[in-house]
Formats: structure tokens, sequence, C-alpha cells
């Protein structure tokens, strides 16, 4: 997705003719994929109703990091794509298995840019090995400790406390994680709604309450293209524990998102590649001849 970032203090947005006008900036709603609000910005409900029906979805953050609203056009829905998604759910552990083979294999690929190589052998070949979705998870999540043990030792111990921890997180890192996360689970969630995707029928991640399953199915192929981000925030310096407040837990503070800004959005632009990829991936998992019927 082509996303437009409008964090800045007093800032108003106005649409007219199709494009979207701010004190600095004009932007042509045909540039736009998503559009991300802070609540700084003065924005009527009209506006919102006219981005909307333009089908652009709007993702809207509080000043202070730590809550998210998203905002999705009344598109029409896309039922033949939906049944063919619950009538998948026949097949839900060979998508899993891939989902989580391709999650190893991109995370020993990330780790190796760091110069830290890790063996995947054994979790391939229990991951092969496993016969229900509980399994699955029990191979994800060992992989996962594992994963994360040389990932935090890249760092500082001002920077983290040596594992993941979130709601709320207690360092810096755990705290970048979750915010750039939580902006890319929202995104995935908008793009397969835009694309007549139900986000809630999932083949790995279990749906509950208001959680969009499928989102987070799609995000561990990309999780591993994150924690890089984020490692070479901090190891280059963009972002240091002055940035962040310690208050309930750790959050980002607000001005500190202008530098995250400018090297997010370049960033989820090359993520948005990646992530094409794995719904293209996950159409043909669930309609295997389509290829073929489009002939």
């Amino acid at each position: 997705m082509k996303s437009i970032i409008i964090d800045k203090n007093d800032e108003k947005l106005e649409l007219k003719a199709k494009k979207l006008y701010t004190k600095r900036h004009t932007i042509p709603l045909k540039l736009i994929d998503i559009l991300i609000l802070t609540e700084t910005i003065e924005v009527t409900p009209k506006t919102i109703l006219n981005i909307t029906n333009a089908n652009i979805p709007i993702l809207f953050l509080s000043k202070d990091s730590k809550k998210i609203a998203l905002t999705l056009p009344a598109i029409s829905k896309n039922s033949e794509l939906k049944a063919m998604q619950y009538k998948a759910l026949e097949k839900n552990i060979i998508i899993a298995k891939r989902l989580i083979y391709e999650k190893i294999i991109s995370h020993q690929e990330s780790l190796k840019e760091f110069d830290i190589n890790i063996n995947i052998e054994n979790e391939l070949a229990k991951l092969a090995l496993c016969k229900d979705i509980d399994e699955i998870m029990g191979v994800e999540g060992a992989f996962a400790r594992k994963y994360f043990g040389h990932y935090f030792s890249l760092f500082e111990k001002k920077l983290t406390k040596g594992y993941r921890s979130k709601n709320p997180p207690i360092d810096p890192i755990n705290a970048t994680l979750s915010y750039i996360y939580t902006l890319t689970y929202n995104s995935v969630t908008a793009k397969l709604y835009m694309r007549g995707f139900e986000p809630s029928i999932s083949y790995l991640h279990t749906p509950f309450r208001n959680h969009f399953a499928l989102s987070s199915d799609l995000m561990e192929p990309l999780r591993a293209k994150i924690n890089n981000f984020v490692a070479k925030l901090f190891l280059d310096k963009i972002l240091t524990t002055d940035d962040f407040t310690n208050k309930n837990g750790v959050y980002l503070k607000y001005n500190a998102r202008t530098r995250l800004w400018s090297e997010l959005k370049p960033f989820m632009d090359k993520l948005n590649k990646k992530l094409n990829k794995q719904i293209i991936q996950l159409k043909k998992d669930i309609i295997p001849n389509e290829s073929n019927t489009k002939k």
C-alpha cells in the first residue's frame, strides 16, 4: 500500500476535487492506498466520509502512541471469496505449515544480516510432522524464543530486558516492535478487506472478539523484516532511550515519531510488496485452480 502519514500539531485536513489539502501539501487521492492520521489532525466527519467513499482506509493514532482505530470504506462484499475461505478451512494445517515454514526461513535469513547463524533443521523437521494447529504453534513458539534470544543480544542492556514483552511493553525495543507490528496488522487488515477477504477467517491463529486472525496469519512471514527494521533504528541511533516514556509501560514519545515516520514510510512501501505476494499465495491456497480459470 502507498502509505501517507500526516502527523503535525494543529494541522487541518481538507478534501477538494479529489485532492487532500494540508497547510503544507497537496496530495491527489489516486496516490493514496492508506491514510495514517494522528489525533492532532483537524478533520471533519464529512471529509472522513468522502475519503472512505474513495475506497481509502484511514488509520487513526493517538498522540501517546497507545491507541489505534481503523476506518474502512463500505465497499461491496465478495461473498464468493469468503465462501472459499470457509471451504479452505478443511486444509488449514497445510496453509498454517506453509506460513510457519516461511517464517522460520525468513527469520534465519534476517539474523544473517547481523552475522548470526542459527540451525533450523530441527524446527523444520518437527514442523513437517505436526498434525494439528496446537503442535504447529508449539514449534513456532519454541523457535520464537530461540530467535529472540539471538535478536535481543544485538542491543545494549538499557534498550531491552532480553525477552519479548507486550501489553505493556517494558523496554524501548519491545515498545517499537509492538508499535510497528500494530501498524502493520491494521494495514494488512485494510488490504485484506479491500481485496474482498474476510479478515476473521484464519488458518493459523484463532479469532477472538475483535481480532482479525487472518491478518496475524499473513504477518508471520513478514515479522523478520519488521524486526530488522527496528534493530537498525536503534543500532543506527535513529531512536534512543531518550525517545521513550516509562509510565504504565514504555511508549514512544510524540516528538520522536517524526524521525520514525521518515524511516517508516519507505519501509512500509517495501513491505507492501511482500504482503502482496502473501495475498497472492493465500488466494492460490484457497482457490488452487484460479490461475487456470483466468487463462
